[in-house]
């Protein structure tokens, strides 16, 4: 990895925290246009702030800003590069409690050729870079989000075809990421739920809408992700991997055997951050695909339920997980963030920090 510690990091958030009201409502009315970018960005600043404070205060190793600028996880790839439009005729179904939600969320369709009008991964990590006393890293959606994006129907007036699309995404990506490197930061996460789409026949299908053969689609990704990847040997890598996350709920189930040795192997990353927090996820055993050069974070808390998981429960899950992956390359995390879209998931502040303060004590008492 691009630490010469082989694995420094054993307390993580993945991204985003619960956004307090005030900054709900603004970002609500800067949609409408009746704040001004200005009063928004004030707003946003303050909210990081405080986010940044509460991770260093609950212990955990390395800290986001919370995501506190995004209305959506995949903003920093949407708002980031120009082209693409929210009206396209794919939804994404989110389930909760097995039952299909009454809502959908649209995917926003490339339509025009994608050009680089912001790097708004840039902007959050100079933010917590200035602010945080702590380790940092960037979060950005993983190049799996940017091929759904290409929609047929849709998007051939853009590009002819979606390699074509995915070569214009790709270059684009490297540029951020050079920025980030050149402005200090060294620790990016691929945010990849879209690779769990294989591991349901449901998800499988939500592939085939937007036009995408599951069948060849995994190992195109690796390689797109792995070019990213291997254009910066001196950054540590994470892959995040859930199976949706919206108001609490989730989009597809589904343990991780059938992507898993593929995957696992496959992929050029350090880190593997892997939800399971439920038994949507299945068992640790497709933990044994994991070569031993990758460290493994440990989705063990759930962002989506009230509950804090008791702290013996979550040490016995570590252990179990340690006999497919020596303990030493472990480490834990919540299985998402607990707002990856503006609404946020189905818990309060107070039980955020005790999930994050729970989470860090664990870290300490496993590892030290």
């Amino acid at each position: 990895m691009g630490s010469e510690t082989p694995n420094p990091l054993h307390a993580e958030v993945i991204g985003s925290l619960l956004r307090p009201p005030a900054l709900k409502e603004a970002m609500e009315r800067r949609e409408a246009g009746s704040i001004s970018e200005g009063e928004l960005e004030e707003i946003q600043e303050e909210a990081g702030i405080h986010a940044i404070a509460l991770q260093e205060e609950a212990g955990v190793d390395v800290v986001t800003d919370g995501e506190v600028r995004r209305a959506r996880w995949f903003d920093p790839l949407t708002e980031s590069l120009g082209g693409y439009s929210l009206q396209a005729p794919a939804p994404v179904p989110f389930q909760r409690g097995g039952a299909p939600s009454l809502e959908e969320l649209r995917l926003p369709a490339v339509h025009e050729r994608v050009t680089l009008r912001q790097n708004l991964s840039l902007k959050e990590y100079e933010f917590v870079s200035k602010h945080a006393t702590t380790a940092v890293k960037t979060t950005m959606p993983g190049l799996t989000y940017a091929s759904v994006l290409w929609v047929p129907g849709v998007s051939e007036a853009a590009y002819p075809d979606r390699d074509a699309y995915m070569h214009d995404v790709l270059n684009l990506y490297r540029e951020m990421v050079q920025q980030l490197v050149d402005a200090g930061a060294r620790y990016m996460q691929l945010d990849s739920p879209r690779y769990t789409h294989l591991v349901s026949e449901e998800g499988r299908e939500n592939l085939r809408r937007v036009g995408l053969d599951p069948a060849t689609w995994l190992q195109q990704m690796i390689d797109y992700d792995n070019q990213l990847v291997d254009s910066f040997p001196n950054v540590t890598w994470g892959l995040h991997l859930c199976r949706g996350n919206h108001k609490s709920m989730w989009s597809v189930e589904g343990g991780y055997d059938d992507i898993a040795e593929q995957l696992f192997t496959g992929i050029h990353v350090d880190r593997l951050m892997l939800e399971y927090d439920s038994p949507r996820s299945g068992t640790f055993a497709p933990l044994r695909f994991v070569p031993d050069d990758k460290v493994v974070v440990l989705g063990l808390i759930t962002t989506k339920e009230p509950e804090v998981e008791a702290a013996d429960l979550l040490r016995s899950r570590v252990e179990e997980a340690s006999q497919y992956v020596p303990v030493e390359r472990l480490a834990l995390s919540p299985q998402c963030g607990f707002a990856s879209t503006l609404p946020g998931n189905l818990v309060t502040e107070d039980i955020q920090r005790a999930k994050l303060e729970r989470l860090s004590e664990v870290a300490r008492d496993v590892w030290g």
